[in-house]
């Protein structure tokens, strides 16, 4: 593994518990936490380097930029967690 510390490779997560491995495209198994190794599985594409994988994995909560809704489980996700502001009709008020 190239990270021997434990931590993250994305974002430095060092909570033993947490903590998982990903398989890189070129076959490099490196240390991640369980939320990043499900978001590169669920990738189209694989990253090759682990600075590949921090750049497509970085935070993108602060994105305005909406991508398209990449499966089944990601549209539900979407739904589940939209704020009350995005569910409302429009000309729907808070009462």
């Amino acid at each position: 593994m190239a990270n021997q510390l434990g931590t993250c490779v994305v974002c430095g997560q060092s909570d033993a518990r947490a903590l998982s491995t990903t398989r890189l495209s070129r076959g490099d198994v490196v240390v991640v936490c369980g939320t990043h190794e499900l978001m590169h599985r669920r990738q189209e594409r694989k990253a090759a380097t682990e600075r590949e994988l921090r750049a497509m994995l970085r935070d993108r909560r602060e994105s305005r930029r909406r991508r398209p809704i990449p499966d089944e489980l990601g549209a539900r996700l979407i739904e589940a967690f939209a704020s009350a502001s995005e569910r409302r009709v429009a000309g729907d008020r808070r009462r």
